[in-house]
């Protein structure tokens, strides 16, 4: 039997951050609530009258309740279903992660700050498996990257061609047929670290993002929607934690949001995006959320 010794470091208290599919929803107002709520059928016998013989679990749901208080275009599209922005210039910020030669075991690459691994054979996250080939490796790389819950790599799109991973700045939403244009991309990191020659950055960060001139959403009324179909990884990660600390995350791997909103338009009240997650468990495995690290 494993015994926990009582301490009071283990009393927390604090904020969050909020990540949904990867993008910071930023900051909230007036606390973030997450609810798990089990149904359980009692079973009581005449014999016992009205006491619980027994008691079944018939199922489980988790919400999670996030008022955002940055209403913003962008986090509209985040979390309101079938929205799709429509941007007027502006262009996207690209760069490109390059293999030259093959890395060795326990070399490491930094993307956007984030320490990124070549292992003979990856087993944890932010760990890329040496291919046979540089092509391999590359191919390897763009897999792990994409698949990445960090949220400064999540930030951004990745795609290989042969040995070259390129890299688009995007927060994973709806932007029409341009992407995501926005500046913020040209402080993308890419740096080599002691991979050293084995892999070769465009640059020092992305380039080439401009804001575009104008933006709008559509929001149509989004009859039918699926919303398991477009769920999406929502993660809550206390602030006293490191960005890459995830020991104490909360995270629900299949979350949607009907995308209710409310405004106040009022002297002394902040326009608030109060939103409700609902949960859904992996078909596979029944997962439904999980505490800690990935």
């Amino acid at each position: 039997m494993t015994t926990q010794t009582s301490s009071t470091k283990n009393v927390k208290i604090g904020v969050c951050k909020v990540y949904f599919d990867g993008s910071d929803l930023g900051y909230t107002k007036g606390g973030v609530e997450v609810a798990v709520k089990t149904i359980t059928h009692k079973t009581e016998v005449d014999q016992f009258g009205k006491t619980t013989i027994k008691e079944t679990i018939l199922g489980r749901d988790v919400t999670a309740k996030v008022p955002m208080a940055e209403t913003t275009i962008d986090n509209m599209v985040a979390i309101m279903p079938g929205a799709v922005m429509t941007a007027v210039g502006g262009t996207v910020a690209t760069g490109s992660i390059t293999i030259a030669t093959q890395p060795t075991t326990g070399q490491t690459i930094l993307v956007n700050g984030a320490t990124v691994t070549f292992k003979t054979a990856a087993a944890n996250e932010d760990e890329v498996t040496i291919g046979g080939s540089v092509n391999a490796t590359a191919a390897n790389l763009a897999a792990a990257l994409s698949a990445s819950q960090t949220p400064s790599i999540a930030q951004a799109t990745y795609s290989v061609a042969g040995a070259i991973v390129t890299v688009t700045y995007g927060t994973n939403l709806v932007y029409g047929s341009s992407g995501n244009p926005t500046a913020v991309g040209n402080s993308f990191t890419l740096v080599t670290g002691t991979a050293g020659a084995a892999v070769t950055m465009s640059g020092a960060t992305l380039s080439g993002g401009v804001e575009p001139t104008s933006k709008r959403v559509d929001v149509t009324h989004g009859v039918g929607t699926d919303l398991l179909a477009i769920a999406k990884p929502l993660r809550f990660h206390p602030i006293s934690k490191a960005d890459t600390d995830h020991s104490e995350d909360f995270v629900i791997p299949l979350a949607a949001t009907s995308g209710a909103l409310k405004f106040n338009y009022k002297l002394e009240d902040e326009r608030i995006y109060d939103v409700e997650f609902v949960g859904y468990p992996d078909s596979a495995t029944g997962k439904l959320f999980y505490v800690g690290a990935d």
